[in-house]
């Protein structure tokens, strides 16, 4: 989280820089050893009083474009909440779920927590669905890619055991 290691102020500092412009920013979370990727927006509450979303499981890169999508459908005034399927933003369709209150208490919207401070705004997760276009929560769903992404319109206590749930105990 440091911008040209100039230390986290500095890295801050260029997030906050890039809402006043954009309207929001996208912090991306690597995978590896602790898990899967995955993307957050920070700023669209702020600018437009919109949901926040996070999208996990894809590519930084992929994860992305899918928010900016979304960022830019909001600052156009299209409305976006939990039930919405969306289409038109890559070859398949997404799903919008509600993130239950209890994954704020994670480290998964870190950066978001740190610009907002003691407000947590809505966040909002885009769900994929596997190759046959199968969700995760239906019958099916392609056990391939069961852990990628989290099912965070549980809650915490009621998600399957794995590295979403144990996500402030791995290492980074």
């Amino acid at each position: 989280m440091e911008a040209a290691g100039r230390g986290p102020g500095a890295y801050l500092e260029t997030i906050t820089g890039h809402i006043s412009r954009t309207g929001w920013a996208v912090q991306g979370v690597p995978g590896g050893k602790q898990g899967p990727a995955w993307a957050y927006s920070v700023g669209i509450w702020h600018t437009f009083r919109g949901p926040e979303f996070g999208v996990f499981g894809l590519s930084l890169y992929n994860m992305a474009a899918i928010i900016n999508v979304l960022g830019r459908r909001i600052a156009d005034g299209v409305a976006i909440a939990a039930g919405d399927q969306i289409d038109g933003v890559s070859r398949c369709s997404f799903a919008i779920r509600p993130v239950h209150g209890s994954w704020r208490a994670t480290g998964l919207f870190t950066v978001s927590d740190t610009i907002y401070g003691y407000l947590r705004p809505a966040y909002l997760q885009i769900v994929w669905p596997d190759l046959q276009g199968r969700w995760p929560w239906e019958r099916g769903f392609d056990t391939r890619f069961e852990d990628r992404q989290p099912q965070l319109w549980l809650p915490r206590d009621d998600h399957p055991p794995g590295a979403w749930t144990r996500i402030d105990d791995l290492p980074g």
